[in-house]
């Protein structure tokens, strides 16, 4: 579990010079947000959400042992010659298995059949994130790349359908690059910094893997009230708790406010309207059964920075307090007994 955290400080584009720092966590969330509202828009969202979740698992988590290859040479070497790659992502997944244990890793890795939307958000986001740095820096190189790629899918779909995906990436992009610029905890010194796309991905992460080892029927409820449950800080900033609870009825205020903004934000794009079937999700997405086990990933999530802040030798008392108030109110909540997962990060960190 605590290796999930590697993904916080995996940069992508390390070998360029960047206006903003992509982690793999930030990539991860961004392109499955993408994969969610092109699914509701092509009304392919239940048969195939879990199957975006666990496509992008076997794509990221090899990651956290691959740490030291970059974007560019992976996708080269993939080219050349994709068995090599295949071989390496297999041998991951193995070191995956001595470093986790083999039930935590195949309830998240198998295979999966690649699903072309899934493939065409996840180049829009690479290619937005080159695009954003390229208004600064020579990215012409990874942007011509990718162009190549996209065309090629696009092809799969026709160009009305093309067109209509590639508007619901770049209407969605301001309010995904918001929630990658927003650190947390941005009021105290980081060693590591962490977003809200890299928090949600880890949220995203746990949740369904709680929800899989408490047997929990509706999957697909966890996994969307997961990637939704910080979508209104894209438009009204990250407002912690204590500052909701400081006066009476603020909180309520907040709420009320951010579904009208959401709402603004859903009728501004006629691709993205299908969302408002959503709102609640965004809005409450602690509520009822499936909200107790994105809760406790929730609090599980921010556990796991304070312990990568506390190993990393940050001295702050904020986080080695912090640390053991979400271990207690995990403890209250989860509906797993999940002590031995908190008492290993304990150890290693303490």
């Amino acid at each position: 579990m605590f290796s999930l955290t590697n993904l916080f400080t995996i940069q992508r584009w390390n070998n360029r010079p960047a206006i903003i720092r992509f982690s793999e966590a930030d990539n991860s969330f961004n392109t499955l947000f993408l994969s969610f509202l092109f699914k509701i828009s092509e009304d392919q969202l239940i048969q195939s959400i879990e199957d975006s979740l666990k496509w992008r698992f076997t794509r990221e988590l090899p990651k956290i042992v691959l740490s030291d290859v970059s974007l560019q040479l992976k996708e080269r070497i993939e080219r050349f010659s994709p068995q090599v790659w295949k071989e390496v992502t297999e041998k991951s997944i193995q070191d995956l298995r001595k470093l986790s244990d083999e039930e935590t890793v195949d309830l998240l890795i198998s295979p999966i059949k690649e699903n072309p939307l899934d493939k065409i958000a996840d180049l829009y986001v690479s290619y937005l994130e080159a695009y954003e740095n390229g208004k600064l820096f020579d990215y012409s190189q990874p942007l011509k790349e990718l162009e190549e790629k996209i065309e090629k899918i696009e092809n799969h779909f026709g160009k009305e359908k093309s067109d209509k995906l590639w508007n619901t990436a770049k209407y969605s992009w301001p309010a995904i690059l918001n929630l990658t610029s927003m650190v947390r905890w941005n009021r105290t010194h980081r060693n590591v910094r962490t977003t809200v796309s890299g928090h949600s991905f880890l949220v995203v992460t746990i949740a369904y893997l709680i929800a899989k080892l408490y047997k929990f029927e509706n999957i697909e409820e966890v996994i969307l009230k997961s990637i939704l449950h910080d979508l209104p800080e894209a438009f009204t900033g990250d407002v912690i708790t204590p500052t909701k609870k400081k006066v009476p009825g603020l909180e309520e205020l907040v709420n009320v406010v951010e579904r009208e903004m959401i709402k603004e934000w859903i009728n501004g794009n006629e691709n993205v309207k299908p969302l408002e079937n959503y709102i609640e999700y965004c809005v409450e997405p602690f509520s009822e059964d499936s909200g107790r086990i994105v809760r406790t990933a929730d609090y599980f999530a921010a556990l796991l920075e304070c312990a990568v802040e506390v190993h990393s030798g940050n001295r702050l008392d904020v986080f080695r307090d912090s640390f053991f108030t979400f271990k207690k109110l995990i403890k209250e909540i989860s509906p797993i007994d999940v002590s031995e997962w908190i008492d290993e990060i304990e150890a290693l960190i303490l």
